[in-house]
């Protein structure tokens, strides 16, 4: 179902007597969760690592939840009124599919194991784009806009649009699932050979994500190299390679923008922090491609927008209106701004 997105003012906050709002932002790399006390407008967070290589699959959830549960017990009884958990991939019904950097998870029934993992009868799933998506349009970067594109580049690539007001789910749910997309360099004489999901692939995501920009470090630089170490590099050859797989991102971007028409692009996730490489190449591509060209931004929540946006889904859950607004004003109050990316 799609949803009205509209900025809530900070002066209409119903609030319960006592109770806490859960938000778990499952992601490739690492999980990040979230407890608020409504009453008091606490908020207690941890982060652990999304995998372990011993406990695949439903252990693997289990230690996350287990993690909640500590996050939940440090309010000390208090009730939990709603859970919201985002992942990366679609998520069809309790089910996520589509998610090859979370293994162990697709196929799982994810609504029923967090229910009986938390005791909380109130449980809502969503891809993590787009919830920080939501976050965004409610509280971020792209409040008030109308048209717009959530980018995030993290672990993996994905992006969420949102079009008169609505955010856009597509047939499946798996509007935006840009890691799909086809590179724009391929060789016509042998289409037989492209790399495509039919088997397997996720074309531009395997070309520009932190995973394939890691790979590529360790291929180029040798072993113990990360992503960050091509950006730094000097080399010719690795400048080379990297405005290469930057452009090939870039491009894709691009053609979004023109086929949707957005007012603003607001951009986020790991591999923000190398948005001084990343800015102009996007900007320059973006002004000469598309004929109404968009603001390109930072994100608000620059790194933990999936959470965030969690949390709103919590909140609309329990049939709240707002969260704390200081919370909001300190949860990345450099970063509030809606100036272009520098």
């Amino acid at each position: 179902m799609n949803t009205m997105l509209k900025l809530i003012e900070p002066t209409a906050v119903t609030i319960p007597a006592r109770g806490l709002l859960l938000a778990i932002d499952v992601g490739g790399t690492k999980t990040q969760i979230a407890c608020y006390d409504v009453a008091s407008a606490q908020l207690r967070t941890c982060i652990l690592a999304t995998h372990s290589e011993s406990l695949p699959g439903v252990p693997s959830l289990e230690r996350i939840l287990e993690a909640a549960r500590d996050c939940v017990a440090a309010f000390r009884g208090l009730p939990l009124l709603s859970v919201a958990a985002v992942f990366p991939g679609v998520i069809r019904g309790s089910t996520l599919l589509m998610a090859p950097n979370t293994p162990g998870f697709e196929g799982l029934d994810l609504r029923c194991l967090i229910t009986h993992g938390l005791g909380c009868a109130s449980v809502s799933l969503d891809n993590d784009v787009k919830a920080g998506a939501l976050a965004e349009a409610r509280w971020g970067s792209l409040a008030g806009i109308d048209n717009a594109i959530y980018l995030n580049l993290g672990t993996g690539l994905a992006a969420a649009a949102i079009v008169n007001g609505q955010l856009m789910r597509g047939q499946n749910g798996a509007a935006m699932e840009i890691g799909y997309l086809m590179s724009p360099f391929l060789d016509p004489a042998r289409s037989a050979q492209w790399p495509a999901y039919a088997t397997g692939a996720a074309p531009l995501e395997e070309l520009f994500s932190g995973t394939a920009l890691n790979q590529l470090a360790v291929q180029m630089l040798g072993l113990g190299h990360r992503a960050p170490d091509l950006f730094s590099s000097r080399d010719a050859q690795v400048c080379s390679a990297l405005e290469q797989r930057i452009a090939a991102c870039a491009v894709q971007v691009a053609n979004l923008a023109v086929a949707l028409d957005v007012e603003r692009i607001a951009i986020g996730g790991g591999l923000f922090r190398q948005s001084s490489t990343l800015a102009p190449l996007f900007e320059q591509l973006i002004a000469r491609v598309v004929p109404f060209p968009p603001q390109l931004v930072a994100a608000y929540f620059i790194q933990d927008a999936p959470l965030w946006g969690a949390l709103s889904m919590a909140l609309e859950a329990a049939g709240l209106d707002a969260l704390a607004p200081q919370l909001i004003a300190a949860a990345n109050a450099p970063n509030a701004r809606t100036n272009p990316l520098d």
